[in-house]
């Protein structure tokens, strides 16, 4: 159980990275994307993990590792930053398999959706907090 646990570890970190540089090359995204926390005194993208539960698992095959997490917009301006998170969603949802691909073959990634649109979270001592949610199916094992 502690193999699958540290393997586990290495797909997250692996898969957080990858997306990561993704999202930074996008054209109307700031050149540094955050992991965990955003910064709360400037404009900034944070991607942050949340639980999720692992449905199809297969004895001899691997499992299908839903990946979920959050992309927070933090920024000044209320409506600049809805626009930046209506963009996020526009451009990540429904990624092809392609897009995103294991720098370690830890992961293939089977499918990329946007599950909650965004929606404000809250007002900040610098500006707004946009969020939205999306899910990742990696299948892990096998020949990933």
């Amino acid at each position: 159980m502690a193999f699958y646990y540290a393997l586990k570890k290495v797909i997250a970190i692996d898969f957080l990275e990858i997306l990561k540089t993704y999202i930074e090359d996008l054209s109307f995204t700031p050149s540094t994307i955050h992991i965990g926390l955003y910064n709360e005194n400037n404009n900034s993208i944070a991607i942050r993990p949340m639980p999720s539960n692992i449905d199809d698992r297969y004895m001899e095959y691997g499992k299908v590792y839903p990946f979920q997490f959050q992309l927070l917009v933090h920024h000044r301006e209320n409506l600049f930053a809805y626009s930046i998170t209506e963009q996020l969603m526009s451009q990540l949802d429904n990624l092809s398999s392609g897009a995103i691909t294991s720098s370690n073959r830890s992961f293939s990634l089977i499918s990329f959706q946007c599950t909650n649109t965004p929606n404000f979270v809250q007002k900040t001592s610098y500006g707004v907090l946009w969020q939205t949610v999306f899910t990742a199916e990696l299948y892990i094992g096998g020949n990933a």
